[in-house]
């Protein structure tokens, strides 16, 4: 219950008011604070990245199916995030989108870049729909403005409302206007996190993040064991592990989505990485009956 809820009802009790406007306030006030789960389907796992703009459909399907069913059987208020995978990482590297506008192509590549990434989202979306999921897409490019690749300004009241009407937001990694370098780009870990913030400060409660991977976790070693459970007292033993096993952790991408999920574990929020290759894996872990995956908490 916020604070904002405790202070209402004293004043109800205190006052002996009982209108109709009190209470539907009060309504309003308690549905904002409904547990959210933020999931992110990985690139890796729904396209092929080495082949250029291949969705991996199959796989793709089957986790909208399992999230579908998983709804049915259980109240999740959800916000799905997918990375973009060969969609939009490779003319993101052909124009350096990263950096902003550097010459003559950047602003057309970032155009391009934005336009690939917005495509995969619609795939996504488009699955959801047929998944009787009622998803609904939201654009970082539309919501959020930054200043040397940090945030500058957001907008986050139509993500809310979507929550507040029981819709499945869908939102990826984009690329951003930045008002000193023209562009960038906001990975979909680095978007999940900032609207982790963003909800955890305006009420919400973010009750877990799910990233849905190619492996099955973090890896300790070449052999490939997996660390169960990562803590911020963890984090130069892990960070270690990572240049050993940078050989195939390939994308670069698992240390900077352990480091965003260690500074969420100071608001109370967990993280569980997890295999999207393996079917039921992530039906499971979004009705917590999995025993697999590794799990990012706070000490």
């Amino acid at each position: 219950m916020t604070k904002q809820i405790e202070l209402f009802l004293v004043l109800m009790i205190t006052h002996g008011h009982d209108t109709k406007t009190e209470i539907k306030f009060l309504k309003t006030m308690t549905k904002t604070t409904k547990n959210v789960t933020l999931l992110k389907l990985g690139g890796a796992v729904i396209t092929n990245k080495e082949i250029p703009n291949q969705l991996r459909s199959d796989v793709l399907q089957r986790l909208v199916a399992e999230v579908a069913q998983a709804k049915k059987e259980k109240e999740i208020c959800l916000v799905l995030g997918n990375g973009v995978g060969s969609f939009a990482h490779v003319p993101a590297a052909h124009y350096r989108t990263m950096d902003g506008f550097i010459n003559s192509e950047s602003r057309m590549g970032m155009a391009i870049t934005q336009d690939s990434a917005a495509r995969i989202n619609r795939e996504v979306v488009k699955l959801c729909l047929e998944a009787a999921l009622p998803a609904v897409t939201v654009a970082p490019s539309n919501s959020l403005v930054t200043n040397h690749r940090q945030m500058s300004s957001f907008f986050t009241d139509v993500f809310e409302e979507y929550l507040k009407s029981d819709l499945v937001p869908v939102t990826y990694g984009d690329v951003i206007a930045d008002v000193s370098q023209g562009c960038t780009i906001w990975s979909t870990d680095t978007v999940f996190s900032f609207f982790a913030r963003q909800f955890h400060e305006r009420g919400w409660r973010v009750e877990r993040i799910i990233h849905v991977t190619e492996a099955e976790g973090v890896w300790k070693n070449q052999e490939r064991e997996i660390y169960t459970k990562i803590t911020p007292a963890m984090r130069a033993e892990v960070k270690e592990a990572m240049v050993d096993t940078k050989g195939f952790d390939v994308t670069g991408g698992m240390w900077h989505k352990i480091e965003e999920s260690l500074a969420l574990t100071t608001l109370g929020i967990e993280t569980t990485i997890i295999s999207g290759l393996v079917p039921g894996n992530l039906y499971k872990t979004l009705l917590n009956q999995a025993e697999t995956g590794t799990r990012i908490m706070a000490d």
